[in-house]
């Protein structure tokens, strides 16, 4: 953890006052300290065995889209470079780890044959199956109103580049590692699973984290561009966050319902 600390640290050097403003706001946003996140940390459900499987059948539906948003936020970017590190990104996501992201997941105690040429979103379905998540039904409500929306704002054409950078870098990469260290609680300490069963989340903690910055360093070329891209890169930022916000509300409602 000192090591995704680090990185942390290197984000706020950045040196962009703006910047790092929208950062802190994301940091603080409820869809990053969620009630419902603190609850799988806590164990506080009542059937916590239960509530980790309806979380991880859930989320499945979101994660498994995740290269279709990163595939629609590229289609916007009109600057070479900026879409040249978002296909980089797009191919880590299909399995391709750099020897450098392999170095410092490594220092996790996570093994190359775990992940290395291994598609995430089958990572997350180790995950699943080792949990005992349902994977072959319908995805709830919740869950569809969330990705749906999702990439709906990505894919809208009335949407500039500026807003979806904002949505999927500030607002998604740039946070999840926040979000992620309360399922890896969670996971520790109310199930019995490996960390090779769920490595998912703690290679996200690591590889998005080099992801957020990149998408940083693209949303700041942006916002100094004006007032205008500054705005487009924070509302898309807001768009995202209190999408996810809702998400875990819905969620909040699920687990208490879970006897």
């Amino acid at each position: 953890m000192e090591q995704i600390a680090q990185k942390i640290t290197d984000i706020s050097n950045l040196n962009h006052p703006y910047l790092e403003s929208l950062l802190d706001e994301a940091m603080n946003h409820r869809a990053v300290n969620h009630p419902y996140l603190k609850a799988l940390a806590s164990g506080s459900f009542a059937n916590m065995p239960a509530v980790m499987r309806d979380f991880a059948g859930q989320y499945g539906f979101y994660s498994s889209w995740f290269p279709r948003y990163l595939t629609g936020v590229i289609s916007k970017m009109e600057n070479a470079e900026h879409r040249s590190h978002l296909l980089d990104n797009l191919a880590e996501e299909s399995g391709h780890l750099h020897e450098e992201d392999m170095e410092a997941i490594r220092a996790l105690g996570i093994k190359d044959e775990w992940v290395q040429g291994i598609p995430h979103p089958q990572l997350f379905k180790r995950f699943q199956h080792a949990i005992g998540a349902e994977t072959s039904g319908k995805p709830g409500i919740e869950v569809e109103v969330w990705r749906d929306g999702f990439l709906t704002l990505i894919q809208n054409t009335n949407k500039s580049a500026a807003n979806v950078v904002g949505a999927i870098g500030l607002g998604t990469e740039s946070v999840v590692k926040y979000i992620y260290k309360y399922i890896i609680e969670a996971i520790e300490k109310h199930t019995d699973l490996t960390l090779e069963q769920y490595v998912f989340f703690p290679l996200h903690t690591e590889v998005d984290d080099e992801h957020g910055l990149i998408l940083l360093d693209i949303a700041r070329q942006m916002i100094d561009e004006g007032s205008q891209s500054a705005h487009e890169v924070r509302k898309g930022m807001l768009s995202a966050l209190n999408m996810r916000a809702c998400y875990w509300e819905d969620m909040m409602v699920r687990a208490q319902k879970i006897g």
